[in-house]
């Protein structure tokens, strides 16, 4: 978000001398002439005067030459870099004051407004980035409020997106919903934002899912298919809800479309694995398998094939060891029996064998990635790690456990 550039009309205004007191002109005068000391100074005395204190004027211009400190904040040469660190704070609150006393709605406040929205906004993004998420809530939520003063809704939902994904790594699905919320309900969505939204969609779906909400399942699916309907995602989307609620053979339809209309595009590779998803849902494994791995003969090194096809194999065991719990809460331990078993646990232990090295690559192909791309896959760094504990619990490799445990602790921890 590129930073706003003080509007010169605002630096041109006239001052009559009858209209204020000296302290303002003064200050307005300093400004001008890009002395932000001294207006600096001019300005706080203004702002404690009993004769302007309660003036909307001085509050505008305070807003205004706390705006311009921030405009040098971000520039190593300035010699007003530092002048003040709270501007941000001193800008907003000024804004609010002179909003509250200018009863004829004389002054304009939005530039102001949007200088405090945009350095919330910034401060989020390097928060969220460096993984404090409670923080980067905090200041995601104050450029929305700042924002909606500036009708900038734009920029509004550019916080939204933030809050909601910050709200999403705390685990707070409550707080999803009320950012996501509003910006899966718009009917329309600008390009520059749809890639944005296509991750919106795709976490909203699964707060649903996860709360067994049907209608908001299958409503957030057609939404996205509605909104974006060149994105082939969207009816993989719908595919997954479809399955979901049973409807196998719509589903594998809606997948194999998908497919169909990505092919020779860039995101084809990525497709293939989330229709694979789909197929391997539907109990369709073969067919699965197969689109993994045209998927991964694609483009070897990637994130999406090597998880797919962990998971899937994880998911086989997890069946295998479900009819073995079966069996041994039945309390049959006939010969037969303890075969039939010790056949199953075989079967389970190979596929988590056959999990491993999947599971392994996709977290080394995340632990290759820079800094901020780290980041926005840390939900799925996570996903990785706890699968691939589980695989090495359950074949007792006890040693190699204890390193991805170390790994878990550290994300739930918040490092």
């Amino acid at each position: 978000m590129k930073k706003i550039a003080l509007f010169t009309a605002l630096l041109s205004l006239g001052f009559a001398v009858n209209a204020q007191t000296l302290n303002v002109q003064s200050a307005m005068s300093d400004l001008k002439r890009g002395y932000l000391n001294k207006a600096k100074a001019a300005i706080d005395k203004a702002c404690l005067h009993e004769d302007t204190k309660d003036d909307a004027k001085t509050w505008y211009y305070a807003g205004l030459i706390y705006s311009q400190i921030g405009n040098e904040a971000d520039k190593p040469k300035s010699k007003y870099k530092d002048l003040d660190p709270e501007w941000c704070e001193k800008a907003y609150n000024a804004a609010l004051r002179c909003k509250e006393l200018d009863k004829d709605k004389d002054f304009d406040l939005k530039y102001i407004f949007s200088m405090v929205g945009t350095d919330y906004y910034s401060k989020s993004i390097k928060l969220f980035n460096d993984g404090k998420y409670k923080e980067a809530l905090d200041f995601s939520e104050k450029a929305i409020k700042v924002f909606n003063n500036t009708g900038e809704a734009d920029l509004s939902n550019e916080s939204r997106y933030i809050a909601g994904y910050c709200c999403q790594m705390l685990k707070d699905n409550e707080g999803v919903k009320k950012h996501y919320g509003p910006l899966v309900r718009r009917p329309t969505v600008k390009d520059d934002f749809k890639p944005r939204m296509q991750h919106v969609y795709t976490v909203m779906y699964g707060v649903y899912k996860d709360a067994k909400d049907t209608a908001n399942v299958i409503k957030t699916a057609e939404r996205y298919t509605k909104a974006i309907p060149e994105d082939p995602g969207a009816n993989l989307l719908l595919a997954q809800a479809y399955i979901w609620t049973g409807n196998k053979a719509k589903g594998i339809e809606l997948a194999n479309k998908a497919v169909e209309e990505s092919k020779g595009k860039p995101n084809y590779t990525a497709l293939l694995c989330a229709a694979a998803g789909i197929h391997d849902q539907a109990g369709d494994y073969e067919k699965a398998e197969q689109m993994y791995k045209e998927s991964s003969e694609i483009q070897p090194n990637q994130f999406e094939a090597n998880y797919g096809m962990g998971s899937m194999m994880n998911n086989r065991a997890s069946e295998k060891n479900e009819t073995i719990n079966k069996m041994i809460a039945a309390g049959d331990y006939s010969d037969e029996a303890t075969a039939l078993m010790d056949k199953l646990t075989e079967e389970r232990n190979e596929y988590l064998r056959k999990a491993i090295p999947y599971l392994n690559s996709a977290i080394n192909y995340i632990d290759a990635l820079d800094e901020n791309a780290k980041a926005q896959h840390r939900p799925n760094l996570y996903s990785c790690l706890k699968a691939l504990n589980a695989c090495y619990v359950t074949l007792e490799m006890y040693n190699e456990s204890k390193a991805i445990q170390q790994r878990i602790a550290t994300i739930e921890a918040g490092q």
